[in-house]
């Protein structure tokens, strides 16, 4: 997230109903979520929020809960929602083998267990949301120490932190079109002391073609919205045909979808994990007959 206001919207809507509604809001552009008893908080750049928006908020909240919710929204400058936000950070368990703490905070990990401790600046990529946590979970069997990895949309740079905990040696590049999330994946790498982290401001629509030909990449993370991966997956076919793609940001019901666009660019599903609303998918050209992955493994 950038450091500039935001849209904080209240919706007091029922825990019962926190899941969907957080699924469905993502996709309306929404970037983050607290909740507080039966509220729950969502923010959006002040900027993106307009009477558009509204509308179709409105058709969200009646069609998922039955009947109209009166919500409030606000603005609300960054420094205090950075503060608000981060102090409500506890640490998140990755299964058995990892857990993400705050900088800062103490804690006792289990014997043999990874810690990785995160600063978050507002970055997408703290462990809070299930698409983070599908996406370290299937990377623990799939990153090999010889991987030339690309990390598209960083965020506070996780995955990028766990692939190098987990081996790899090869130098990663991973990037973000905002730079506040440039930033904290740089200092989130110092934290973790995870070297040979390359992490740079790159605009994935418009600006990865010369960065794809210029690098064989062999596994290309992607923890990015449906609209971005409509564009970048065809992309990724044309100039990095030889990469397994690691993918999130999608929820069920895109599954369909996403289906056909493989289909459309003659990729196939490698692996597929769920939780709660949202999924993750591991693909590849079907042009790639070797893996070390069963092929279509539902997790």
């Amino acid at each position: 997230m950038t450091n500039e206001p935001y849209t904080q919207l209240l919706l007091p809507i029922g825990e019962e109903h926190f899941e969907v509604a957080v699924a469905l809001l993502y996709q309306l552009g929404f970037e983050s979520f607290l909740e507080e008893g039966d509220t729950l908080f969502a923010y959006l750049p002040e900027r993106e929020w307009s009477n558009e928006k509204k509308s179709e908020l409105d058709v969200l909240v009646k069609s998922l809960v039955g009947k109209d919710v009166a919500y409030q929204f606000k603005t609300i400058a960054p420094e205090n929602w950075n503060a608000q936000w981060e102090s409500s950070l506890a640490p998140i368990e990755i299964d058995e083998w990892l857990v993400i703490v705050q900088q800062g905070k103490s804690f006792s990990p289990k014997q043999n267990q990874l810690v990785i401790e995160i600063n978050p600046k507002m970055s997408f990529g703290t462990g809070y949301h299930e698409t983070t946590r599908l996406m370290i979970r299937q990377l623990r069997d799939l990153v090999q120490h010889d991987d030339f990895i690309l990390d598209i949309g960083t965020g506070t740079g996780i995955l990028s932190i766990v692939a190098r905990k987990l081996g790899n040696r090869n130098p990663i590049l991973a990037c973000d079109n905002d730079e506040w999330s440039v930033l904290n994946a740089q200092e989130n790498c110092l934290v973790n002391r995870a070297e040979k982290i390359e992490i740079f401001q790159l605009d994935a629509t418009r600006e990865l073609e010369s960065l794809l030909l210029s690098n064989q990449f062999t596994l290309i993370l992607a923890n990015i919205n449906r609209p971005v991966h409509e564009k970048l997956l065809p992309t990724l076919a044309q100039h990095s045909p030889n990469a397994k793609v690691l993918l999130s940001g999608l929820l069920k019901y895109d599954l369909d979808w996403l289906k056909k666009l493989l289909t459309d660019i003659d990729y196939h599903l490698l692996r597929l994990s769920e939780e709660g609303e949202w999924i993750s998918a591991l693909v590849q050209s079907n042009n790639l007959t070797h893996s070390h992955l069963d092929s279509h493994r539902y997790d």
